[in-house]
């Protein structure tokens, strides 16, 4: 291997830097026009009325639907998939705790527009807040709900399970009991 003696690198070194400072203020005019061109011609374009965020919020719809294993959250999906019209309307279902919870989402979660809510969910929060019909509109009514009893053999009638423990599905679906607030 040739090696270059200490001195001559060291003075190749010092060259280099000296060439390159010398070009340093050549290169850094030469940026400051370009940037000056570029800030020159985005000023002359005209800025766009809203950013492309505001433009697709406008539009977006978020839509309580409850618990991912209930039948209003499907729907939800379903009307997405219906009404999805690219930039002019976009619905976003939104899992919540429940369908009886849907209301308390509507009321105050940030995002919620719209929720599908339970007749007799509705109901109660009528009791508990009588301003609550100035707080939200009724739009329509969807489906009516269903009531499945699974229950062993021996029960045959309603009348059989008269004062025994039942089971009314996971806590916030339909099924279930309203909370006491």
């Amino acid at each position: 291997m040739n090696k270059v003696p200490r001195s001559l690198s060291s003075l190749s070194l010092a060259a280099l830097v000296a060439i390159a400072m010398l070009l340093q203020p050549a290169c850094l005019e030469a940026q400051t026009a370009r940037t000056a061109k570029a800030d020159a011609q985005i000023a002359q374009r005209p800025l766009p009325q809203e950013s492309e965020k505001d433009r697709m919020n406008a539009w977006t719809v978020g839509l309580a639907g409850g618990l991912l294993e209930g039948a209003p959250i499907r729907l939800a999906a379903e009307m997405a998939r219906v009404v999805d019209d690219g930039a002019e309307l976009h619905l976003l279902p939104i899992v919540t705790r429940g369908a009886t919870d849907n209301l308390n989402a509507l009321l105050y979660l940030r995002g919620v527009d719209t929720a599908i809510i339970n007749s007799d969910a509705l109901d109660e929060y009528k009791l508990q807040v009588p301003q609550i019909q100035s707080r939200i509109a009724y739009l329509l009514n969807l489906f009516p709900s269903e009531l499945h009893i699974f229950v062993r053999p021996e029960i045959t009638s309603l009348q059989d399970l008269a004062g025994k423990k039942v089971n009314f599905n996971t806590q916030g679906t339909a099924a279930a009991p309203i909370p006491d607030r």
